[in-house]
């Protein structure tokens, strides 16, 4: 199995906060995109990798400091 794409919708909130919203999850990143287009949204594409480790920190620098 390959690199899973997500669609991600940037929402703006009423106080000026931004969120990234999850849509959906895609085998192909030509589905996500055809999936953007059917539900008429602006949404972007990325692979599932880089969200769900985006903030995250390796233990093992942790076990450094």
């Amino acid at each position: 199995m390959g690199t899973l794409f997500a669609l991600v919708l940037t929402v703006g909130m009423t106080n000026g906060d931004f969120r990234d919203v999850v849509i959906g999850v895609y085998e192909t990143h030509a589905q996500c995109e055809e999936a953007a287009v059917e539900q008429r949204i602006a949404g972007d594409c990325f692979p599932v990798e880089r969200i769900v480790r985006a903030d995250e920190v390796p233990a093992s620098a942790l076990s450094n400091q």
